[in-house]
């Protein structure tokens, strides 16, 4: 048997599911850049603050792919959660859901810096390294961060809300982004501590239970990366 355990059955989904993200966010950067390099009028450049070449696209062509996308994800989320019994409709969904989150997150680093994601993604690595570990590890029990997360995860939802109709900048944004990179390390504390206590009961050792905690450590990761993004932006 390849993938005899829950643990490694979880990180062969999510796994694939990160590099479907990786491929979405590769086909809309390449497609604007490719645009660029011919001279497309609605794709300039500027030098960011490293002296590198940052993309600017206009924003209704940048819509043009983030929307659709924005609503496939959310609708290959929808469908994921009604087909998580039925393998393999259960793991195409996946798949769809991480592709389209993907092209969401690359127009999320064209419209801030593009040249920003390879530092984000080893910090995003890296963090997510130290909470796997701890959790996995430590033999600490995390789940009195269950309620903490809950609620927390709440009000900074509240403020994203806020943040729709009201421009916060400057240091309060950097204040709402760091708070939002320590819950979600929390909750990847918490979503692989859950991973070492199923992990020891052989009634969840299926791929039902993999793709559940696959998709907990996948949204972790991905929000995790998003505010990440936005503490490191230049963006006043």
């Amino acid at each position: 048997m390849l993938f005899p355990t829950l643990m490694s059955k979880t990180f062969l989904i999510l796994s694939a599911s990160l590099v479907f993200s990786y491929a979405g966010a590769q086909l809309i950067l390449n497609y604007f850049r490719r645009a660029h390099a011919r001279g497309a009028p609605f794709v300039t450049a500027k030098l960011n603050q490293s002296g590198e070449t940052d993309l600017v696209v206009e924003g209704r062509y940048l819509m043009t792919w983030f929307w659709p996308a924005a609503i496939a994800s959310v609708l290959c989320f929808i469908m994921l959660m009604f087909l998580q019994e039925r393998f393999p409709l259960n793991m195409l969904m996946m798949a769809l859901f991480a592709l389209t989150n993907g092209i969401t997150l690359g127009a999320a680093l064209i419209s801030i810096d593009e040249n920003l994601a390879i530092k984000v993604s080893w910090l995003t690595a890296l963090l997510t390294l130290f909470a796997g570990t701890i959790g996995l590890y430590s033999g600490i029990d995390f789940a009195f961060l269950e309620r903490i997360l809950f609620w927390s995860l709440i009000g900074f939802l509240a403020v994203a809300f806020l943040r729709i109709f009201v421009s916060i900048k400057g240091p309060a944004r950097k204040l709402i982004a760091m708070v939002g990179v320590l819950i979600f390390v929390g909750y990847l504390l918490y979503d692989f501590n859950k991973i070492k206590k199923l992990k020891s009961l052989p009634a969840f050792n299926a791929w039902n239970t993999a793709l559940d905690s696959a998709i907990d450590i996948y949204l972790d990761i991905i929000n995790l990366f998003l505010q990440l993004l936005d503490l490191l932006s230049n963006e006043s």
